[in-house]
């Protein structure tokens, strides 16, 4: 199985429009391959949802609480990302060599990587099937 490692915004994206491309990547990222996240990712996205959607703030711990996804640990890379904020978030998934970063990030796209590689919902919701 690929471990994935899904950003803040698309998480928020999948809580806020269940029905929306983040919440089809979100899910086939569940059924078909292993999420990774990390304590910044969750930190943030409860950040987010307090501050701008409050009204989904039940629905987003439910949706930490009953999700399986591994932490991963804090991490350093040779990688430099221009946005600071994202630094932490591109050095544990180099570290703990994450198979795919899925994100809308432009940022991320910017890297000139090719592990892990960086998608957006659409192109990961393009890739394959994994055998197990």
């Amino acid at each position: 199985m690929r471990r994935i490692l899904i950003d803040t915004n698309l998480l928020v994206a999948a809580v806020v429009w269940p029905q929306g491309l983040a919440a089809a990547a979100l899910l086939r990222v569940l059924e078909d391959d292993v999420l990774v996240v990390t304590d910044y990712i969750v930190d943030e996205f409860r950040d987010v949802i307090a501050r701008k959607f409050a009204r989904y703030g039940d629905a987003a711990e439910a949706f930490l609480s009953d999700m399986r996804y591994e932490i991963l640990p804090v991490g350093t890379s040779q990688v430099n990302i221009r946005d600071v904020k994202d630094q932490p978030i591109l050095d544990a998934a180099v570290a703990a060599a994450v198979d795919v970063i899925v994100t809308g990030d432009k940022d991320f796209h910017a890297l000139e990587i090719s592990e892990p590689m960086v998608l957006t919902p659409r192109q990961y919701l393009e890739l394959p099937a994994r055998e197990s």
